[in-house]
């Protein structure tokens, strides 16, 4: 193996170690917006998502590089596939090398599972805080075309609701 390829090497596993840190910290962001959701916290929910788009900048910008990493361990070593995958390279990898790769990428692989599942379930509490929402509405606008059971002396167009007037 040349200075080249192990550079190359060295490339591929950093770029990985560095997208799993990412995807670590959508997790955790995922996990704090459950939280702000169940609270409705709109500051902070905005902020988590800003926070979340540059996760998933910084993810695509590395995933780019890493597939043209794999692309020049593939023209290095003469691997035909194309394009290549990590699995192509974990084969061909030194040892250590090797098992670094297959590790990183089983634990991306559950990494990413987990993330799905944070963000299932934060968007069945946005959809079940949405249906919510629109029952209120509702409720609120039936109220005001039938004012009469609400507040009956009330001037035609005024309307009271749980004590206040609109």
């Amino acid at each position: 193996m040349n200075n080249q390829d192990s550079s190359l090497w060295r490339d591929l596993v950093s770029n990985l170690r560095e997208q799993r840190r990412h995807v670590h910290a959508l997790i955790n962001l995922s996990r704090e917006q459950t939280h702000v959701l169940a609270a409705a916290d709109v500051e902070r929910l905005a902020e988590i998502t800003q926070q979340q788009a540059e996760h998933l900048d910084e993810i695509d910008a590395l995933e780019y590089q890493r597939q043209e990493i794999v692309r020049r361990v593939g023209e290095s070593v003469g691997l035909h596939a194309q394009p290549p995958t990590l699995s192509d390279c974990a084969q061909i990898a030194p040892e250590q090398v090797s098992r670094t790769l297959k590790w990183l990428q089983r634990e991306l692989v559950q990494d990413v599972r987990q993330l799905q599942t944070l963000n299932e379930r934060n968007r069945m509490l946005v959809h079940h805080a949405a249906e919510t929402v629109n029952m209120w509405l509702a409720l609120v606008v039936n109220a005001a075309c039938s004012q009469i059971s609400y507040h009956p002396q009330a001037d035609v167009g005024t309307s009271v609701i749980l004590n206040a007037e609109v």
